[in-house]
């Protein structure tokens, strides 16, 4: 579609005398259907604005006012559109946006009020309906909204909006099998249904199922208005599974509708990180079985009673302690002699590891004597660089840690207080041992930090 003849048809378009809620949600179709779109989109608010500060008077500023700002909710500008529709609420279809507006920012008493005063025949009766179930959901009246959507069972039984909002409001109430069900029997009646595209790939998300999660998020961003959520959500999947340029793609589109999401520009930059970090998955294996070894407790091993208990004063707990403390240390400990050395040094040289070797190198992978091809660790500062996962990065920038000093101070409970799931903890436990880390147990200061991370 050309500049001029798309300025024409948003001109045919927004007229009050013929504008109604089925015009405004094909105008909304069309301004995201493509960027040529929104720029003229954009053109047409401005001009909106120019003739209002004209100053004129009457009905005609009062259909500007209208125009601009239901204009303004369709480019996703709320707060601006909610002020301008304040002014002509009288108007029912401007009642109708200013309760779209209130519901998008949390005034859910609000909305309600608009939405009743909107309604106006009964053939337009179930959408509004709709709008209102929707809002005592979200205000946690799910009850109450389930009610008004059943009431509806025969009537639309075959309407996919029915199905949705049922399904939501379900899913809410903790009936997840039902939920999905009539998630997919709106699907089955409108297999592009966008919002019930969404709910499924959320909650496969939600369940770890990737594969199905990513399917419905590309089924999802190919419906016009695209979702944004979609579009973060399917990034953040992309990201996990090393489809960078996927993951950025998903991000900057966000981005070229609202180009300051403060999500989006978050996950675009880590994204452009994860892409530049240099990884090889040779040295990752064999680092990864290095670290098996190190991580063996002393435990595991047949040694004296003396030297166990002389080890267990000292904190010494596996084979990587070990090769962090050298013969003379262990000898100036009380009790400590040359017999318990000696099975000391027999365990080690089993292993092919000595007393005091990591010591004797900045780096811990190089206690095994190989050529070490792995950035320094002791250069590693930040969380970013432990190559975790996007959501588990995510998890700990939310509970404030951004630093490895910081997440090494936090227990393992301390985390898990912090709303760190099990399997992010593992991953974490995984990557601090690959570097000669731990977290922080019960009576450990995590000593070695000072060793390992530059201040």
């Amino acid at each position: 579609m050309s500049t001029a003849v798309a300025d024409v048809e948003l001109d045919k378009l927004l007229e009050v005398e013929t504008l109604s809620r089925e015009t405004v949600t094909y105008i909304k179709n069309l301004v995201y259907s493509s960027k040529e779109m929104r720029e003229n989109m954009d053109e047409k608010i401005a001009s909106l604005r120019a003739s209002i500060k004209k100053g004129h008077d009457g009905a005609e500023a009062k259909d500007a006012i209208l125009l601009l700002g239901i204009s303004e909710w369709i480019v996703g500008n709320v707060k601006e559109a909610s002020e301008l529709l304040k002014e002509v609420k009288s108007r029912k279809i401007a009642a109708y946006y200013l309760g779209k507006c209130y519901q998008e920012l949390g005034d859910y008493g609000q909305a309600l009020e608009c939405f009743e005063r909107a309604k106006k025949t009964d053939s337009e009766e179930f959408d509004i309906c709709m709008d209102i179930a929707e809002t005592k959901r979200l205000a946690n009246h799910s009850e109450e909204a389930l009610k008004i959507i059943k009431s509806f069972s025969q009537s639309q039984g075959d309407n996919p909006e029915f199905h949705y909002q049922l399904g939501h409001c379900l899913e809410t109430l903790g009936e997840y099998d039902n939920a999905l069900n009539h998630y997919e029997q709106s699907l089955r009646l409108d297999p592009n249904y966008a919002k019930s595209l969404f709910r499924l790939a959320f909650n496969y998300d939600l369940n770890g199922e990737d594969e199905k999660a990513i399917e419905y998020y590309e089924q999802c961003i190919n419906v016009c208005p695209s979702h944004k959520n979609a579009f973060i959500n399917l990034g953040v999947l992309y990201e996990d599974s090393g489809n960078f340029d996927d993951a950025i793609y998903c991000f900057e589109t966000v981005l070229d509708a609202e180009p300051n999401d403060p999500r989006a520009l978050l996950f675009l930059k880590d994204a452009k990180a994860s892409m530049n970090m240099y990884y090889d998955e040779e040295i990752s294996r064999k680092q990864g079985k290095e670290s098996e070894v190190l991580n063996i407790p002393i435990s595991d091993f047949e040694l004296s009673v003396r030297s166990k208990n002389c080890l267990e004063k000292m904190n010494i707990r596996t084979l990587r302690d070990l090769t962090r403390i050298s013969e003379i240390d262990l000898l100036s400990f009380k009790n400590f002699g040359e017999t318990s050395l000696n099975e000391i040094k027999i365990i080690l040289s089993q292993k092919g590891l000595r007393l005091g070797q990591a010591l004797e190198s900045d780096r811990e992978t190089e206690v095994f004597g190989s050529k070490n091809t792995e950035k320094d660790t002791g250069a590693i500062e930040t969380v970013l660089e432990l190559g975790l996962s996007t959501r588990c990065r995510n998890a700990l920038s939310k509970a404030g840690i951004e630093t490895i000093k910081d997440l090494v101070e936090n227990t393992e409970q301390e985390l898990d207080q912090k709303g760190i799931k099990q399997n992010y903890l593992d991953e974490i436990r995984s990557r601090l041992s690959e570097i000669g880390l731990i977290l922080k147990t019960v009576g450990n200061d995590n000593a070695e930090l000072d060793e390992s991370i530059t201040e």
